[in-house]
């Protein structure tokens, strides 16, 4: 299976309707992988850091890792 970016989002730009994974893609992950974020049934985002989960906004998530790109694995 494989992961291919579509499209990206940054700071300020509006949430997307439908997606539902994004991950980090800036490529700068200081030697991590980049953390990927799925949408949560509240419409929060939900991500693993530092082995806890972590809940943002779109707007909290775009301000703290953007560019986010969304996720399709096939």
């Amino acid at each position: 299976m494989t992961a291919a970016r579509l499209v990206a989002w940054d700071l300020g730009d509006s949430e997307p309707e439908g997606v539902i994974s994004v991950c980090e893609s800036d490529g700068d992950t200081d030697g991590e992988d980049s953390i990927c974020w799925g949408r949560t049934h509240d419409g929060d985002w939900k991500g693993y850091k530092n082995g806890g989960k972590v809940y943002l906004s779109w707007d909290e998530l775009t301000r703290r890792w953007g560019p986010i790109a969304e996720m399709v694995t096939g």
